[in-house]
């Protein structure tokens, strides 16, 4: 049995929804189907989510929405004309204008995933699920148990359902999972029905080595370990979301990543182990731009941890989350995005270095972090090393290195301006392209 999710681009219009159709047709395994709210597609420049976002912007702000609530009410009914589906969603839409006045934010979020779930269950002649009678939160995380005990009450192995992904329940309200909750929606259902194999459809091809918007005609990863995709999607790549990973991983649940649009162009399966060819260096690589190092200097720092716990609750009375923290037996540098510290920076400069006895702090602002990930690193440490020998000859200034623990991703601190410099020449050297 295979759960398959439809991202936004997949189930965007009618167009789309007829894609999807012919691809769960095209396979009898393909039972449970998860989709996202309506996204954008050639004719439709605007997400659904969008759209809801911002209706509950004008509602709460007492103007007038009228305008937008059309838009979303003349968007799924030009689905249902397309298609002849025969579903009342126009009755659908109503009952949300009724709980406007009082519904959540949460809530009016969530119903482009509703609207689009119940469209796509009357299209395809399954049986729809609301995500909101099973999927459970506790303490704003979900909990798996109480989920799969819920689900089971609702679903027989005979069934063919479709479920809106992105939200669930929390002490009896809606609840939204982080935006891209519908990946996560469908490896915890994987997870549940123990499935055979996890489909992700997107609008690509499977996942690529590198930004294409960097690498002109890179090269598609046919195949990735869960441990070198959570470090990508951790790093950047936007195709999966990380949290994704852990509900198909923990069970060992094959996940394939494929393209709605062009279903039999091949993609990108992600299992548990991979005996890989040794001529490549590196499975892929991501990286972030915008971020802010503070390094903080003391002699012999390692040994005084009541100055470290000092540092470290300055970061924590301002809410800042550091992203990594290279050491020296004088010296911690913390990295932080410059989002975070948006507004606080002086504060906290000014805190560091009167309140915890520093020798010094000074800081080096945008900075990029770049992570070649593979699980040949563990097998080959030299690779970090070739990877720098490669940008060093292209005169690029490396701030910092830090090789993970897990001996699977090696990332390289740039500055901004060497960004795109810096993914092009590893892939030039380490990929052969």
């Amino acid at each position: 049995m295979k759960v398959v999710k439809f991202g936004g681009s997949s189930v965007a219009d009618a167009e789309q929804f007829s894609k999807v159709k012919a691809i769960i047709n095209d396979d009898s395994d393909r039972k449970v189907v998860v989709v996202s709210a309506a996204g954008k597609s050639r004719n439709e420049k605007i997400k659904i989510t969008d759209l809801l976002i911002e209706l509950d912007k004008l509602r709460i702000s007492g103007s007038d929405y009228s305008n937008i609530l059309n838009k979303i009410m003349q968007r799924f009914l030009r689905i249902k004309s397309e298609l002849g589906i025969n579903f009342d969603i126009e009755s659908e839409i109503r009952k949300i204008e009724v709980n406007l006045a009082n519904c959540s934010s949460d809530y009016l979020i969530s119903r482009g995933e509703y609207l689009t779930a119940q469209l796509m269950a009357s299209y395809l002649g399954f049986k729809f699920i609301d995500s909101a009678s099973f999927m459970m939160f506790s303490k704003n995380e979900i909990d798996l148990n109480a989920t799969s005990k819920e689900f089971h009450k609702l679903y027989s192995e005979t069934d063919k359902v479709v479920i809106p992904g992105f939200y669930g329940n929390q002490n009896g309200n809606i609840k939204l999972m982080q935006r891209g909750g519908s990946d996560i929606s469908g490896a915890i259902l994987a997870n549940i029905l123990n499935a055979d194999l996890y489909e992700n459809w997107t609008d690509v091809s499977g996942i690529l080595m590198a930004d294409p918007r960097i690498v002109s005609k890179c090269k598609r990863i046919d195949s990735l370990t869960y441990g070198e995709l959570q470090e990508l999607s951790y790093m950047g790549f936007n195709v999966f979301q990380e949290e994704a990973v852990q509900p198909v991983r923990v069970k060992n649940i094959p996940t394939k990543i494929l393209n709605t649009n062009n279903p039999h162009s091949g993609g990108t399966l992600v299992v548990d182990r991979i005996k890989r060819d040794s001529k490549q260096l590196i499975t892929g690589i991501a990286g972030k731009k915008n971020y802010t190092i503070i390094t903080v200097k003391k002699y012999q720092l390692n040994k005084h941890l009541d100055i470290l716990q000092k540092v470290l609750s300055i970061f924590q009375k301002h809410n800042l989350i550091v992203d990594s923290v290279p050491s020296g037996t004088d010296s911690f540098r913390f990295l932080l995005p410059q989002t975070e510290l948006k507004g606080v920076l002086n504060s906290v400069l000014s805190e560091l270095k009167n309140n915890c006895n520093l020798d010094d702090v000074f800081l080096n602002d945008n900075i990029a972090l770049i992570a070649a990930v593979s699980t040949e690193l563990s097998k080959r440490p030299a690779i970090a090393g070739r990877i720098m020998q490669y940008l060093d000859k292209s005169l690029i200034n490396i701030r910092l290195v830090i090789q993970e623990g897990s001996d699977m991703k090696v990332v390289f601190g740039v500055s901004n301006a060497d960004y795109e410099k810096t993914i092009s020449n590893i892939y030039k050297n380490a990929v052969g392209q």
